[in-house]
């Protein structure tokens, strides 16, 4: 049996499914973007749905969303989070059957 070998572009592929794999495998995360499928979401409703301090929201948000999983969009003030990544959701309803 030969084995065949992947190029850099497959390794790069790879590396970034492993990236986002790794980011959204964090209970909190999951539940954001749990949340963030349903509806778009402040930092402030995030945090009451959650349970948690608004300084650990912001910092899971910001990490999302500088790994394209999630984007923002400003309403007035209030600063809307959403999914950008609809793969993940994919990747997440798999999960969910497991």
């Amino acid at each position: 049996m030969t084995q065949r070998k992947n190029g850099p572009a497959d390794w790069e592929k790879a590396e970034k499914a492993a990236q986002i794999l790794k980011t959204i495998a964090h209970p909190l995360r999951l539940q954001v973007v749990d949340l963030l499928e349903k509806q778009d979401m402040t930092v402030g409703e995030i945090q009451n749905a959650l349970g948690v301090s608004q300084s650990l929201t912001s910092q899971q948000l910001s990490l999302m969303k500088s790994r394209g999983i999630l984007k923002s969009h400003r309403v007035g003030k209030l600063m809307y989070y959403s999914v950008d990544m609809p793969e993940v959701l994919h990747i997440l309803a798999c999960v969910r059957k497991c």
